[in-house]
């Protein structure tokens, strides 16, 4: 199941991974993720009873994706940096709570 965004809040991003020992390397898990990234109260809204943390920030995907995981680098389309804190179910999709030095 695919959760509907509205075209003018769609964002597509690439997720990747580092190395835990050396961090130069990488690894693309995914390409062209589409998901909307909105302040984690929009998205309680949103979910209607999912709880979120207070990351402060959260990514909802319109597809899931089972191989992005806590962890993983958002990388958006302004080179951007968003590390995934925690992946959190919502029916048949996700929310990947975010932290970032840079959001929105």
């Amino acid at each position: 199941m695919r959760f509907r965004i509205p075209p003018q809040l769609k964002e597509k991003v690439t997720v990747v991974r580092q190395d835990a020992i050396v961090r130069s390397n990488q690894m693309t898990i995914a390409e062209d993720v589409v998901c909307l990234i909105a302040p984690e109260s929009d998205l309680i809204r949103v979910a209607s009873g999912v709880a979120v943390g207070g990351t402060g920030w959260a990514a909802l995907l319109e597809k899931p994706n089972p191989d992005i995981i806590g962890g993983d680098i958002l990388r958006r389309a302004d080179s951007s940096e968003l590390t995934v804190h925690r992946v959190r179910p919502l029916g048949d999709t996700m929310i990947l709570e975010l932290r970032g030095d840079e959001i929105p």
